[in-house]
């Protein structure tokens, strides 16, 4: 996933974008917790962990099954890799513990350098066009007059720490991240209100908004989701 845009070489990394105060993992003690850079040495340790939580709970990925397809596993994988060298993935840590509570595979899409992959797998094929068909629609180089956008390709919460406001937090961060390095758009496909509801909470709004009706009438079937509406949604930093 190599694109024009670089991470400005003056920045600091790993660095950490924000704090916050959440319960502690085994009582409802407040603790620190940090959305940080993800550490070069903790890539295979992300990738593990969006397999095991992230392809099985997110609606369109379970529902095609990518979390037990071995080919959309490792297409994945393939393409998670190549999205930690941007160094832009997010990570939150618990203060004390290099335990990851969560993650967020961002990333940069860049107008010089779309093009669109071909995977092998079937099942991963239906989530990247449906996905792929919202963003043509969207023309958001076009609509936002930049070259460059921070987007993302998965975001997960230990289930063991959910209800915390962990996936809010690791949304959050993008606004210092943004600033940081000269980026004004961010765009990202939600697909259940678990997500469509933090991310509205720090300011994306719909882009566009699909029902998983609408997608299957195209082609694209997600059976068994039981959510309503697919949104790809906007934020814009200042």
């Amino acid at each position: 996933m190599a694109t024009s845009w670089n991470r400005p070489s003056e920045l600091e990394f790993p660095r950490v974008w924000i704090t916050f105060q959440a319960r502690d993992l085994d009582s409802d003690r407040l603790v620190t917790y940090r959305v940080q850079d993800l550490p070069p040495n903790r890539a295979e340790d992300a990738i593990a962990h969006m397999k095991k939580h992230f392809l099985r709970d997110e609606p369109m990925c379970g529902s095609v099954g990518l979390y037990k397809d071995p080919v959309a596993l490792e297409e994945f994988s393939e393409m998670w890799k190549n999205i930690i060298q941007q160094k832009l993935p997010v990570v939150c840590f618990r203060e004390g513990s290099d335990e990851i509570v969560g993650l967020n595979m961002l990333c940069i899409v860049s107008k010089a350098d779309q093009k669109e992959y071909k995977f092998q797998s079937a099942n991963l094929r239906t989530v990247y066009e449906s996905y792929v068909s919202l963003l043509k629609q969207a023309s958001i180089f076009e609509k936002y007059k930049v070259d460059h956008y921070l987007s993302a390709w998965g975001l997960s919460v230990d289930p063991r720490y959910r209800g915390r406001g962990i996936g809010t937090e690791l949304l959050r961060a993008r606004i210092p991240m943004c600033r940081s390095m000269g980026l004004t758009v961010t765009v990202t496909l939600f697909s259940n209100p678990g997500s469509q509801i933090p991310a509205a909470k720090v300011g994306f709004y719909d882009e566009i908004v699909v029902t998983y009706g609408q997608l299957a009438e195209q082609g694209w079937l997600f059976p068994g989701v039981t959510y309503e509406f697919n949104k790809l949604m906007t934020m814009i930093v200042q």
